[in-house]
């Protein structure tokens, strides 16, 4: 026992001293693990020469002016926002009436259907991919762009019930039950009540769906038609082909998205109180 106390107090005399520093410099490892590419895919993006090599002998904005001329990248840059802009609104209007029903209601299979909404996070992205193919092959809706919004839906509805679930869950019901003493029916207190107070969580759900969506390229890959060509799957195509800095502008156009994203999420909703009752 004393040999165990001495190693315990050296512990934590070890922590004490250390622990803050070792703590920090893992933080700055993590971050830089994390940053460091996405900050070589940017200064590359600048790179003059036609080859991927670093560091670049000089730096240019050429590039961006042969993406800005490319009208098969823009073509797809529109195409991926229509798919993510009809796709968005589809999940969130799912994920916010599953989210309710699973909150407010009692029924026979309701953990299983919180189990099935979280199924293709869980499920490797190749396998729904394939099954999705071969289910709109079935229902004769593969190849175009209904068959893409309908995986990209599937995808990112379970994002947005993760967000917005626990918002319902965590809900001061007494507000519904004032409204309905009050002479309001069920969907006047939903629509009066309800929804004003989940709306920051229904607007970070949406634009977390929005992100996976513009980003989404597996599903996209199985369930589109061969005319049909999103941002990613272009990003794809050119890297098989013909790898230039344009290649980086496009993931920089990606990185710039995603900011602007976050920084709507930011602006929109207090992030700081849905993740508090998460």
């Amino acid at each position: 026992m004393t040999a165990l106390g001495t190693a315990f107090g050296w512990l934590e005399r070890f922590c004490h001293n250390y622990g803050p520093k070792i703590g920090r410099s893992t933080i700055a490892i993590v971050l830089l693990a994390l940053w460091l590419p996405i900050v070589l895919v940017v200064v590359m993006s600048f790179a003059a020469e036609g080859v991927l090599s670093f560091p670049p002998d000089d730096f240019t904005l050429e590039w961006y002016f042969i993406f800005l001329e490319n009208d098969a990248a823009i073509s797809s840059v529109f195409t991926t926002m229509k798919v993510s802009l009809v796709a968005t609104p589809i999940t969130v209007a799912l994920a916010t009436m599953l989210s309710y029903g699973v909150s407010r209601y009692d029924f026979r299979g309701k953990g299983a259907i919180q189990g099935l909404v979280t199924l293709p996070i869980i499920v490797p992205l190749i396998v729904v991919g394939v099954a999705l193919a071969l289910f709109f092959g079935v229902i004769n809706l593969s190849g175009g762009f209904w068959s893409v919004v309908a995986a990209h839906v599937v995808r990112t509805i379970p994002f947005a019930a993760l967000i917005i679930l626990p918002t319902f869950m965590t809900f001061d019901r007494s507000l519904e039950e004032a409204s309905k003493d009050l002479g309001a029916d069920e969907l006047e207190t939903f629509w009066n009540v309800t929804l004003p107070n989940i709306m920051p969580a229904i607007v970070a759900g949406g634009i977390l769906a929005f992100t996976v969506s513009f980003n989404e390229f597996i599903y996209t890959y199985f369930v589109r038609g061969t005319g049909m060509e999103t941002m990613p799957i272009y990003l794809w195509s050119r890297i098989q082909h013909n790898v230039t800095p344009e290649v980086n502008v496009l993931s920089v156009v990606f990185l710039v998205v995603a900011i602007l994203m976050v920084l709507l999420a930011v602006l929109l909703t207090n992030v700081s109180r849905i993740t508090m009752r998460s």
